[in-house]
């Protein structure tokens, strides 16, 4: 199994793109390396706080976010949502199909779901819920990244 590695600063813009928005459902992509059989979640880009559905917009950010990623050789390994209801920590159903459109496009997509009532100084767990695609179903990995780890 792959180890799963999330920076700081990939962490921090997720989070932080969920805290500028409390009130609507935000997404957004992280860029990934692969090394030594680990992955590396590096950095996130923002992609928006209104259309959480599959899109041209979406195809087109996509697409954009991409073209920046080969350019930093980078690829896109990861879909995060926050949902505007903090106690929502499953993948809805056209979160799972924005995750499973980048699951086409490339084999090794991770899906995530900010928790935003782990976003706290006291929390001991990390506040990203990962789920792994498969057999037209996501589904939730606990422990993944280890309970109480930082990276």
């Amino acid at each position: 199994m792959t180890e799963h590695i999330v920076s700081s600063q990939a962490y921090a813009k997720a989070v932080l793109h969920c805290a500028k928005y409390p009130w609507a459902t935000v997404h957004g992509l992280f860029l990934t390396e692969h090394q030594d059989g680990k992955t590396r979640y590096v950095d996130a880009i923002p992609l928006a706080h209104t259309w959480p559905q599959l899109t041209p917009m979406f195809d087109v950010a996509v697409q954009q976010a991409s073209i920046y990623a080969q350019s930093k050789q980078l690829s896109i390994g990861g879909y995060y949502v926050a949902y505007e209801d903090p106690a929502d920590v499953q993948l809805s159903a056209s979160s799972a199909l924005l995750a499973t459109a980048l699951l086409a496009a490339g084999d090794r997509v991770v899906a995530f779901v900010i928790d935003a009532q782990q976003l706290t100084p006291e929390s001991t767990r990390p506040g990203l819920i990962p789920f792994i695609g498969g057999d037209s179903q996501w589904k939730e990995q606990p422990g993944a990244f280890g309970e109480g780890k930082g990276s």
